[in-house]
């Protein structure tokens, strides 16, 4: 009877180690696929803060330590989306909106980035907030802003609807006005960290100027990165 209760046991602890052996088996060709396919991470560095009240933020990854995210030599940012209080924009087609400026071949894509959208192992989050969720320091009710700290691009459900009166003056239209605010609250995330002062001699405004506010001596609102502004620091 021992020697019966024995080889069960054995048998069982067989199965068991096969069971584990095959699910390991197939997580390691899933990852490989993943990986292949520049989807996950080769390292997980600590993760950073978050605002008051919100879910647990993206990771803050630096080029250097991560292979996977550059394929076919381009290197490749991993955003998702959030909405942040009660907005009236359609929230699908913001994120629509905002995948297609971001990989717009007049954008960022021209500094050899690509924008992937995803669910988890991202880097950062594009937010459509509305403007009660703004009021804290570094950030306004009234306009868009950036948190390159905590990994958040946040746009701002009314300016995204209605443009700002400068934007308006100067008949920017809306759809501009959405490539331009994505663009450049992008570009801080990137490394464009302070603001452009405007122009000497008119032409286009930088990106980085603050031209939800006014032009500052440029001719025309401009919702693209500039030649000279095409370098980044991710």
């Amino acid at each position: 009877m021992r020697r019966i209760k024995m080889i069960a046991l054995f048998v069982a602890v067989a199965v068991a180690s096969a069971l584990v052996m095959n699910v390991s088996a197939e997580m390691a060709d899933d990852t490989l696929d993943k990986l292949k396919m520049g989807e996950v991470r080769l390292e997980f560095p600590e993760k950073v803060g978050t605002w008051p009240n919100e879910p647990a933020p993206a990771t803050k990854y630096t080029w250097d330590n991560i292979k996977a995210r550059v394929v076919d030599g381009v290197k490749v940012v991993y955003y998702k989306t959030a909405v942040w209080g009660t907005v009236k924009a359609d929230f699908t087609d913001f994120r629509a909106k905002v995948n297609e400026t971001l990989n717009d071949k007049r954008g960022w894509s021209r500094a050899n980035l690509r924008f992937v959208e995803v669910k988890s192992g991202y880097d950062l989050t594009v937010v459509l907030s509305d403007g009660a969720h703004l009021d804290f320091p570094g950030c306004s009710s009234a306009l868009s802003c950036t948190d390159s700290n905590r990994n958040y691009v946040i746009i701002n459900d009314e300016r995204w609807r209605t443009g700002t009166e400068a934007s308006r003056a100067n008949n920017m239209n809306q759809r501009d006005y959405q490539h331009m605010v994505v663009n450049h609250e992008m570009g801080h995330w990137l490394g464009h960290h302070a603001h452009a002062t405007g122009c000497s001699s008119g032409g286009p405004a930088p990106l980085m100027l603050q031209q939800s506010t006014g032009l500052r001596g440029c001719s025309s609102m401009n919702a693209w990165p500039l030649k000279e502004e095409l370098w980044v620091k991710v």
